[in-house]
């Protein structure tokens, strides 16, 4: 009978992980919200992979946005000329990698700052 509960609890486990990995890859994120006066005069993306450990951390979220920006950014940069930042960026995790790594997509608007 042992072996029974052991295998129930494993299960369960087993089921609470897959339910929140599903919650996580279909999640969306925002930061960098742009405020009235910034003059939008494009957008860019940027997909990368990060580390999934404890993905529900926001300790790991705020690690996320920033390599979001600076992906957005770095993008951006290749496109468009002068003094630019990223607002409005947006991430959704998708599919894994490999047992580390999950794929990150991330869009933003690119501003002219003046």
């Amino acid at each position: 009978m042992k072996i029974g509960k052991k295998l129930v609890l494993v299960l369960m486990a087993a089921m609470i992980v897959v339910l929140a990995a599903s919650c996580i890859s279909t999640s969306k994120r925002q930061y960098m919200p742009l405020s009235n006066n910034e003059s939008v005069i494009g957008s860019a993306q940027a997909t990368f992979a990060v580390h999934s450990s404890l993905f529900f951390l926001q300790s790991t979220q705020d690690a996320v946005n920033k390599d979001a920006y600076i992906h957005l950014l770095q993008e951006a940069g290749r496109r468009y000329p002068g003094n630019i930042d990223i607002r409005d960026i947006e991430w959704v995790t998708g599919q894994s990698l490999d047992n580390q790594n999950i794929e990150v997509s991330a869009t933003g608007k690119v501003v002219r700052l003046d």
